[in-house]
Parts: C-alpha cells; sequence; structure tokens
C-alpha cells in the first residue's frame, strides 16, 4: 500500500497493476477535483463488514426487545424489523467521517460528492440506511426485472457521496506514450551512432 502511494514521485519499485487500475479508476468531483474511486472488490468488502456489523446489532436489539417483552411471535418480529431499520441510523451516526469498519477493512472512505468533504453525522446516517436497507432492495428489484425481460432505465438520482480508495489520495499521473515512445526513438538512434562492435556481419574470419 506504501508503494502505491508513492507512485506519482518516487523512484521505488511499485506494482504497476494497482496504479493502472487506478487510473481507470480516477473521477472527478462535483467542484473539479480529481480522485480515485474505491474498486468493485472494496466496496463489496466495506459493505460486508458494515452489513456484519449492523446484523448483529440489530440481533442484539432484537433479542434485547424480546427477553423483555416476552410477547409474541408477532412482536418479535415487529421488533426484529424495527431493530434493522434503526440500527444502520445508529451505527452510521457514529461514522461522521465516512470511515466505517468496513472502509477502514478496505482501505476506503465515504466523501461527500460536492466537495470531497466530511459526510456528517447525518448524512452517515442516511448512506449506511441506503447501503444496508435500501440497496439490497434494489439489487432485488433489478434482478426481478433482468428476469422480467425490462431493465432499470439508469435515470437515479443524482450522486450525493462517492466511496474512494484511501491507497491514492492522489491519482497517479496518466501514461505517457508519446514520451514512452520519443524516449524508445532517442535511444535507438543512439544504439546506431554507437561503434559496430555487436555487428558480426564484418567480422574477419
Amino acid at each position: 500500500m506504501a508503494g502505491a502511494q508513492g507512485a506519482a514521485g518516487t523512484g521505488t519499485f511499485v506494482d504497476p497493476a494497482p496504479v493502472e487500475s487506478a487510473r481507470k479508476r480516477t473521477e472527478k468531483l462535483g467542484n473539479g477535483y480529481p480522485v480515485v474511486e474505491s474498486s468493485g472488490w472494496q466496496t463489496l468488502a466495506a459493505w460486508a463488514v458494515d452489513f456484519g456489523v449492523v446484523s448483529l446489532l440489530a440481533v442484539a436489539v432484537t433479542a434485547a426487545v424480546a427477553v423483555s417483552l416476552s410477547g409474541s411471535a408477532g412482536q418479535t418480529a415487529a421488533a426484529a424489523v424495527a431493530a434493522w431499520m434503526s440500527a444502520p441510523w445508529l451505527y452510521g451516526f457514529c461514522c461522521p467521517t465516512g470511515l466505517s469498519l468496513g472502509s477502514l477493512a478496505s482501505s476506503t472512505v465515504v466523501v461527500r460528492f460536492d466537495t470531497g468533504g466530511r459526510p456528517g453525522t447525518w448524512r452517515a446516517g442516511w448512506v449506511m440506511f441506503a447501503r444496508m436497507v435500501l440497496f439490497p432492495v434494489v439489487i432485488l428489484l433489478i434482478v426481478f426485472a433482468a428476469a422480467g425481460g425490462s431493465g432499470p432505465s439508469g435515470d437515479g438520482p443524482k450522486t450525493r457521496h462517492i466511496t474512494l480508495d484511501r491507497r491514492f489520495p492522489v491519482p497517479p499521473p496518466p501514461d505517457c506514450p508519446d514520451a514512452v515512445r520519443a524516449a524508445a526513438d532517442e535511444a535507438a538512434a543512439r544504439h546506431l551512432q554507437l561503434p559496430g562492435l555487436y555487428d558480426h556481419g564484418g567480422k574477419r574470419g
């Protein structure tokens, strides 16, 4: 990870694969600032960790309510639904900087799309609720729509938040194929100017 961060200005060896991937994931925020969006695997890993945390919170709250109420199965089910709807908000309120346990585990961070700033308490709660409750519902709707022969229109709400790759606080510089080609041509020209030390065609027998 440290090598990837230093890709832009150090002479140390850097694995080109993550750097090239970061170049492809470079986006611009609403204010025009370039950033590196998280990869699909990073987003999935963050969601999985946060989903596990929210699930544990919901189960704990449901168990506590079920024991205290000692009610029927219907009351327990209602408590479970209420716990699942409220747990993401409570968990999100604890992550106003955009760093949840899932973000820390996947080296990502959630920021505001317009400025790149912290989401804040209420926005963080909404983002977590959308990820844990609304996102699975949207996925199911897309799957059902695809099974029915239709597809999503793509006219979704304007993006308000974006997940960034914390391994690349600054996007790596773009490739310059022209500069590379010019350097190769210069090297070839210099090689032609060398004496024919490797020219075996004129070697005396």
